[in-house]
């Protein structure tokens, strides 16, 4: 290249900076995670177990004493129990939790609290209790605060501004002292029982190890004591109901007995020959009822034959009724009326014989139907006098059938009182029974006792078992371990910035062209180790940079820019590095500062900045004016100088493009340093000027939103990015992290960086 050429932005392919949808947040491996925060974890493990530890000392320790008692399975099955028939006995399990509900009591509490005077000990009595040091802290603290809102308590309820220090000042009432007793009796009161087995364990804690085995035996004799008198108290009372049942029962007995008694008087009945007299005079009575009904058929027949007998009709009568008197009436009646014809031939109608006959002869049928009607009413009368006799023994045979329901009833009756009295009766033998061995269980607990003993006394323990130091450090370092790994993921999901290049390639689409280790010597400058080549690691990152990005090679790029997202990224620092590196290989370099608002390169390579870039811009200085030599690398620097006006104007300024255009003939390679892209515009023109433009990130430092910012307005303004570094890398912390190129900085390539 003959004569060098500025390639403007417009002319370079650009693509966009940032892929779509790409997650503005770090890797959040669990593991790596750790890795990354095992510091924190062990600094947390270390202060919680020494806080534990701490703890345990400070708590008082306390003694435990456990003695074992046994029961006795006969306890299953009361003697003399009231169960009925088919009710399930209460199971072991039922049995043991009860026992245990006696020894928590606060009825056995209360009586081992008097029996050893407990209440005189300040390790029961909290008002014989000295205030520690951390309560006297407390109430002294309390008592600054309370001083200090002194003016705002006045407005607030009596009990907000009352705290119960009732204990530490002896105010407490007996009532309430007495129940804080028991109280802290119970808290130290422990028990014990497997499934499978019929001992229960009573442990107690005492500060006092000779104190906590006395209270442990004491427990459990108060308990066989306690256990005793209520299995007495129940037998007693079991056998005085017993009995009352059983008078109870007799007297039901006599009073069913008598009331059958009463039934059977009320009713007649005394045996069973007197429901047979009923039965026979049912049988009598529907014989003569049978015979009632067919009299009364008779009669109502007899009677009808006479209805149907007409008024004058004497042949008919005769026949029907059979009547002697009334068959001479008729024969007479033949008689007159023969006479009557004779006459009725010889007279005419007026004659005397005649009209004598004629007389005659209806006096006779008068008294044939005067018959007749006399005839009609006695069957008439019969006939109802046949009813009556009917009706009668009906009467008679429905009040004896009442008579023989009501007596069926009461024999119903009485059967079923017959049946409740067998009932009773066969119920007494079973109630003596259970009586007889109440009494038997009575005089057994009085002879005997309860079926409860003690197996093993409580000895003295020889060291506090209270507070469990190990289980509370362990306790302690699980939890921390556990919250220490929470926080170290935590910290990492809440950690956004640049951590990896394969980071940076899920960003942007454009070239990662490496990584930038710190230097070994924090004290020396990269740049300073660039020439001494102390770091060889740092030099191999660099030179692989300039290669990849064009400044080393067969032909390499004319004029390179240096930026970053925000300034302190390491932009100044890998340029003058780069700068030395390539000058120090035997190229001709130019270095210039391009930011004119915060120069730093002057102090990097220490130069003057008197006279620079902005002088030979604005006043026209020669080139042999500004431009300094570095004495250790042979490189030209041109410093920034004093920028009088806008650094913009400056930058985009004719005579700028001209200092490029000669510089690209005259050096190898023209490096710029301009300022940070989200800070001003400065980047962007100077961008249009170089062959190639990188973008330093500083690793863990340089947020994703940041870097996302940056290259969207780099995007925004079509302005060329050729290539992304990762700057100021710790070599030693990424091979352990867990990225996908960690390799790169692991212990096996280190024989690759030595001299």
């Amino acid at each position: 290249m003959d004569q060098y050429e500025i390639v403007h932005a417009g002319v370079r392919e650009t693509v966009p900076h940032v892929k779509e949808g790409s997650a503005p947040t770090g890797e959040t491996d669990a593991v790596a995670a750790l890795k990354r925060r095992k510091v924190l974890i062990a600094v947390l493990v270390v202060g919680a177990t020494a806080a534990a530890l701490a703890v345990t000392r400070l708590m008082t320790p306390l003694y435990e004493a456990e003695a074992g008692i046994m029961f006795n399975p006969r306890e299953l099955t009361l003697v003399g129990a009231t169960t009925q028939q088919g009710t399930m006995l209460p199971s072991e399990e039922t049995a043991r939790k009860n026992y245990i509900a006696i020894v928590r009591s606060r009825g056995v509490a209360e009586v081992v609290v008097d029996r050893l005077q407990l209440d005189k000990l300040p390790e029961f009595n909290p008002t014989l209790r000295p205030p520690s040091r951390t309560q006297a802290i407390a109430d002294e603290i309390r008592t600054t605060v309370l001083g200090w809102l002194g003016p705002v308590l006045e407005y607030l309820p009596d009990s907000m501004r009352k705290t119960d220090t009732s204990w530490r000042d002896g105010e407490l009432s007996d009532e309430r002292l007495r129940d804080e007793i028991i109280n802290r009796f119970l808290r130290r009161l422990e028990t014990s029982s497997s499934d499978a087995s019929r001992v229960i364990g009573i442990r107690f804690l005492s500060e006092d190890k000779q104190r906590a085995a006395l209270i442990a035996n004491t427990v459990a004799e108060q308990f066989i004591i306690r256990k005793r008198d209520q299995e007495l108290t129940g037998a007693e009372v079991l056998a005085r109901n017993l009995t009352q049942e059983v008078a109870d029962l007799n007297k039901e007995i006599q009073d069913a007995e008598r009331k059958v008694d009463e039934r059977r008087l009320a009713l007649g009945i005394h045996s069973d020959a007197s429901m047979k007299a009923l039965n026979d005079r049912m049988a009598d009575l529907g014989r003569q009822l049978t015979a009632a009904a067919g009299e009364r058929v008779r009669a109502e027949a007899e009677f009808a034959q006479a209805q149907s007998v007409r008024g004058g009709d004497a042949g008919s009568a005769a026949q029907v009724l059979g009547s002697p008197l009334i068959q001479r009436l008729q024969e007479a009646a033949a008689g007159a009326s023969s006479r009557v014809a004779q006459l009725q031939l010889r007279y005419n109608d007026q004659h005397p014989q005649l009209i004598a006959a004629r007389s005659e002869l209806r006096d006779i049928r008068g008294k044939i139907a005067e018959e007749v009607g006399k005839i009609q009413n006695a069957r008439h009368n019969a006939v109802a006098i046949a009813k009556a006799n009917e009706a009668g023994l009906r009467q008679q045979m429905d009040q004896l059938k009442a008579q023989m329901a009501r007596a069926s009833e009461s024999e119903v009756d009485i059967a079923v009182l017959e049946r409740e009295v067998e009932a009773k009766r066969t119920l007494m033998p079973q109630l003596t029974q259970r009586l007889n061995n109440a009494n038997a269980q009575i005089d057994y607990l009085r002879n005997q006792g309860a079926d409860t003993q003690v197996i093993s006394q409580a000895v003295v323990p020889r060291f506090p078992s209270h507070p469990p130091v190990l289980a509370i450090m362990a306790t302690a370092v699980v939890l921390a371990a556990g919250g220490g790994g929470v926080l170290a993921v935590m910290l990492e999901r809440a950690d956004h910035t640049i951590q990896s290049t394969s980071q940076l390639r899920s960003i942007t689409p454009l070239r990662v062209l490496g990584t930038l280790p710190v230097t070994r010597r924090r004290r020396r400058s990269p740049a300073q180790s660039v020439v001494e080549g102390s770091d060889s690691a740092y030099l191999e990152h660099l030179r692989t940079i300039a290669l990849r990005a064009g400044a080393a090679g067969p032909a390499p790029v004319k004029v390179l820019l240096v930026t970053s997202s925000v300034s302190g990224e390491g932009k100044s620092t890998a340029a003058s590095s780069l700068a030395r590196m390539l000058a120090l290989s035997g190229r001709r370099v130019m270095l210039i500062d391009a930011d004119l608002r915060a120069p730093t390169m002057h102090k990097v390579l220490g130069l003057r900045r008197n006279r620079g870039l902005a002088e030979f811009i604005q006043e026209g200085l020669g080139l042999d004016e500004v431009v300094q030599r570095d004495e250790v690398s042979g490189c030209d620097v041109i410093a920034a100088g004093h920028c009088r006006g806008a650094s913009a104007d400056v930058l985009s300024s004719l005579r700028m493009q001209e200092l490029i255009g000669h510089l690209a003939i005259t050096y190898d390679t023209v490096i710029l340093d301009s300022p940070p892209v989200l800070a001003v515009c400065d980047a962007h023109i100077l961008a249009r000027l170089a062959d190639r433009t990188l973008m330093m990130v500083r690793w863990k430092s340089t947020q994703v939103s940041t870097l996302v910012s940056a290259l969207q307005r780099l995007s925004d303004d079509s302005v060329p990015v050729d290539g992304i570094v990762l700057s100021q890398v710790d070599g030693r912390k990424y091979s352990v992290y867990g990225y996908s190129d960690s390799e790169i900085f692991s212990s096996g390539f280190r024989k690759y960086y030595t001299h």
